[in-house]
C-alpha cells in the first residue's frame, strides 16, 4: 500500500465468530483490513486462518458478528457479486481437467460477466503472459507443473478483475521446488497499486517481505497485528514470541542406530527453502553438515541433538547438543580434525558445558564455503 494513500477499511470484521460440531474455531474475532494493503496471515495450525478468509466471502457461513465489504454488510449483499469483488486462490488448484489453462481462465469471465469470449480470450492470453505462462496456453492441467497450475488458478482468479485477493496457503500443497514460483507470481501482484490482499501463508520470510501488516492468530482471535518489523522481530506477546521461534528453528533427535541422512538432508533442505536461503549456501551447507557428522559427531556420540535456525539477518544459526566429558572441539584434541572448518566458515563459535551436556552453537559466515579435510 502506498504510503501516501488515505487509510479506508476495505474489510471490517467485528464480533465473528464460528462453530463446527460444538468446536468454537473463531471466537469473537475483530480486525481491519485497509483499501490496498497487504495483509499476511501466521499463526499455528488449527488457528482458524483459513475459516477466517473463507467467512469473508461466505464459502462459511458465520454464526455470529458481522462482516463489511466496502462499507456494506456482507449479510446484505448478493453473494454472487461478493464473490466477483473477492477473488480466491486455495491450497488446491481446483482446475476443470477437461479445459486448457486459457479456458479455466475463461470459464467465469464469460458465463458471469457476459463477456464477448474475443474479450475474455484476449484477457486470459495477457493474464498467463503475467503469471509466465504464455506458452501453455492450451496445456491440460494434467500437463502442467503444481506450480503452473496454481499459477494458472491465481491467473483465473484475476479474470474477474476483482478488487480484493484472498490467498490461502496458495504454497502447502505444491513440491518445494515448485514454492518460489508461484511466491513470485504473489509479489508482483503485491507490487502493483491498488489491490488488498489476505494472504494465509506458513512462508514466513515471503509474509515478512511482502506485507503492510501481519496477523497473528492463535485459538481463533487475531492475537497481536502490526507491521512485519513488530510480528518478526520484537512481538509484544507472548504466544507470538513463542510461534516466532518455533517456525525459525528444526530440531532433530539424532540416533546413530537408525539416523537416515537422506532423510535428515532433505528436512533441512525443504527448511532452507522455506526461509529462502540461496540454493548454493543450502547446498554448501549440507555438504558441511555431512562432512561435520561422519568425522565428528556420529563417530563419537551415539546420540545427540542438532538445530538449525535462521536469524533476521538472514544468518544461519547452529547448535549441537552431545552427552559425555566435557569436549570443546576449539581446544580438545580430538576436535583436530574439524577445529579449521569452524574458524573458516563461522564468524561465531561457542562452546559451553551445562549440566552433563556439551552445547556448541555456531553462526555460518555468510560468505559459507565447505573447507574439505583432506
Amino acid at each position: 500500500m502506498s504510503p501516501d494513500a488515505p487509510i479506508e477499511a476495505m474489510i471490517e470484521v467485528k464480533g465473528l465468530t464460528k462453530t463446527f460440531n460444538g468446536v468454537t474455531v473463531l471466537r469473537n474475532l475483530d480486525a481491519v483490513i485497509n483499501r490496498g494493503e497487504i495483509v499476511s496471515i501466521v499463526g499455528p495450525s488449527g488457528a482458524g486462518k483459513s475459516t477466517f478468509l473463507r467467512c469473508l466471502n461466505l464459502l462459511e457461513t458465520p454464526d455470529e458478528g458481522h462482516i463489511f465489504v466496502d462499507g456494506v454488510d456482507v449479510d446484505k449483499m448478493d453473494v454472487r457479486k461478493l464473490r466477483m469483488k473477492m477473488g480466491m486462490v486455495f491450497q488446491q488448484f481446483n482446475l476443470f481437467p477437461h479445459l486448457s489453462a486459457l479456458e479455466n481462465i475463461m470459464l467465469a469471465p464469460t458465463k458471469l460477466l457476459r463477456m464477448q469470449k474475443s474479450q475474455a480470450s484476449d484477457e486470459a492470453y495477457e493474464l498467463l503472459d503475467k503469471v509466465g505462462l504464455a506458452g501453455k496456453a492450451w496445456a491440460f492441467p494434467w500437463e502442467l507443473s503444481g506450480g503452473q497450475q496454481q499459477r494458472v488458478a491465481i491467473a483465473r482468479a484475476l479474470a474477474m478483475h476483482p478488487e480484493i485477493m484472498l490467498f490461502d496457503e496458495p504454497t502447502s500443497a505444491l513440491d518445494p521446488t515448485m514454492v518460489n514460483e508461484v511466491l513470485g507470481v504473489i509479489r508482483s501482484l503485491a507490487d502493483e497499486a491498488g489491490m488488498t490482499m489476505a494472504i494465509v501463508t506458513h512462508e514466513m520470510r515471503f509474509a515478512r517481505e511482502v506485507s503492510d501488516r501481519v496477523f497473528y492468530m492463535d485459538q481463533g482471535v487475531v492475537y497481536e497485528e502490526g507491521d512485519p518489523e513488530q510480528i518478526f522481530e520484537r512481538p509484544r506477546r507472548d504466544r507470538t514470541r513463542a510461534f516466532i521461534r518455533r517456525v525459525d528453528t528444526a530440531r532433530f533427535e539424532i540416533d546413530e542406530d537408525d539416523f537416515d541422512f537422506y532423510s535428515f538432508n532433505a528436512q533441512v533442505e525443504d527448511f532452507a527453502m522455506k526461509h529462502l536461503l540461496e540454493p548454493e549456501l543450502r547446498q554448501i551447507m549440507l555438504l558441511f553438515l555431512e562432512e561435520l557428522f561422519d568425522t565428528f559427531f556420529l563417530p563419537k556420540f551415539h546420540k545427540f541433538t542438532f538445530a538449525i535456525g535462521v536469524t533476521e539477518r538472514r544468518e544461519v544459526e547452529m547448535r549441537f547438543v552431545y552427552p559425555g566429558r566435557a569436549l570443546d572441539p576449539m581446544t580438545d584434541e580430538e576436535g583436530l580434525l574439524v577445529r579449521g572448518i569452524f574458524e573458516k566458515n563461522f564468524s561465531s563459535v561457542h562452546y559451553s558445558r551445562v549440566g552433563d551436556e556439551n552445547i556448541l552453537d555456531l553462526v555460518a559466515r555468510r560468505d559459507l564455503k565447505l573447507t574439505p579435510l583432506s
